[in-house]
């Protein structure tokens, strides 16, 4: 009777967070889910929508659609006594069957019975993460500490395709993921780096797509000196982030690569040793292809030669359009374009793709005459592949011009 009295007083322990089960005290009631499926996904829908109360019609139509009950009311009143019976199993506990109750015509998750929700707990500790972040910094670490314990992955992950569970999913994951950050946030202002790796691990694991993370986790390797690791971690998100989504690297990701290239391991006074590592990662057989960006810093850094030292340096404008307004593929036609382009020039030239439709040339040591011949051969060889897209070049001098400028060529093969 004592053990009676004693598994009454203990509460309904439910886990939805990566992984669901339901457990009161050592027993885990959710154990063969897969034998009641139906059961517990009833279960799961009225947990998850514990603040409405549903129709039987509503419930019936959104779990079972494919079935046409002659009597879903019926239907639905004994699925949650089985329900409520597989609640109860091997229990004394009648408080369980009110878990669900029923009342003017609706079915309800009973927000008084006693139970306990890892979700409730969860948004409840972040919320005083939050509350306690400005006042005292160290206690919303440990809140927040635990809040992210909580969260194992993603709310019922086994109800991934069902679209009753979509919004409060994403609404739990939105949650997690600003307190992290906050997390990130208080930690980094205390410096505890090796706190901030353990977070950030954990965060992969369930949210690898967020570059705010990548961020924090980098800047931390780079403060533990960590230079290889921080590297390491840049080339594989940058191409990762590229390859899946598309996405080049932001300018936030740019400013982290600027420390990254800043940073040595070892300070080397070796000039041998430094000149053989510039070589070994940029061996070059063509032209050298880059993004606008580093294309300007080339470009302002011929700027100063020229000033100094005197010299040629010609800068070509490659534009594509259409014949007639005709719409042919664009980007085809620009991924034949820097082909040519970078089969005809030298090793010393310099190429970016300004936009969509354009090509920039850095042209050194050569004369005006030389840079047209190397411009009619890209046109010429180009037309022969393209015959149904026009390519205008445009050659002038790195020097100041006037906007009618002589020396300025333009082709249209």
């Amino acid at each position: 009777m004592k053990l009676a009295a004693k598994w009454k007083t203990q509460p309904l322990e439910i886990y939805t967070l990566g992984k669901f089960y339901v457990k009161r005290g050592n027993k885990i009631i959710s154990a063969h889910a897969n034998k009641s499926y139906k059961l517990w996904k009833l279960f799961k829908y009225l947990l998850t929508n514990r603040d409405k109360n549903i129709l039987p019609e509503v419930v019936m139509d959104t779990l079972w659609p494919e079935n046409n009950y002659s009597d879903p009311k019926k239907a639905l009143r004994t699925a949650v006594y089985r329900l409520r019976k597989l609640l109860n199993e091997n229990s004394d506990n009648v408080k369980s069957s009110d878990i669900i109750v029923f009342s003017q015509g609706c079915y309800k998750w009973n927000l008084d019975a006693d139970y306990w929700l890892d979700t409730d707990e969860f948004e409840m500790l972040c919320k005083q993460g939050q509350d306690w972040a400005a006042r005292e910094p160290e206690k919303a670490i440990k809140i927040y500490s635990k809040a992210i314990a909580l969260y194992k992955g993603d709310y019922l992950p086994e109800c991934a395709y069902d679209e009753w569970a979509l919004p409060i999913r994403s609404y739990y994951r939105h949650i997690y993921l600003q307190s992290a950050l906050e997390l990130l946030r208080l930690l980094h202002n205390k410096q505890r780096y090796d706190a901030i790796i353990k977070i950030c691990e954990t965060v992969f694991a369930i949210e690898l797509f967020e570059e705010d993370f990548h961020i924090y986790f980098i800047d931390a390797l780079l403060a533990l000196g960590k230079i290889k690791e921080a590297r390491s971690h840049y080339e594989y998100i940058t191409s990762l982030f590229y390859r899946e989504l598309g996405v080049k690297p932001s300018l936030a990701m740019k400013s982290i690569y600027k420390r990254l290239t800043a940073e040595n391991e070892n300070v080397k006074t070796d000039l041998f040793s430094i000149q053989y590592q510039l070589t070994e990662q940029y061996v070059l057989d063509r032209a050298f292809f880059c993004e606008p960006d580093v294309f300007s810093e080339f470009y302002q850094l011929e700027r100063r030669r020229l000033e100094r030292s005197g010299g040629s340096v010609f800068l070509a404008l490659l534009t594509v359009a259409a014949i007639n307004h005709k719409a042919p593929n664009i980007n085809k036609a620009t991924d034949i374009l820097l082909h040519f382009i970078l089969s005809s020039l030298r090793k010393g030239d310099v190429v970016t793709k300004w936009n969509d439709t354009q090509f920039l040339l850095l042209l050194s040591a050569l004369n005006f005459e030389q840079g047209e011949k190397i411009l009619h051969r890209i046109c010429s060889d180009f037309k022969q592949q393209q015959p149904d897209v026009v390519l205008y070049a445009t050659l002038q001098p790195m020097t100041p011009l006037s906007p009618y400028a002589e020396t300025c060529a333009r082709h249209e093969p």
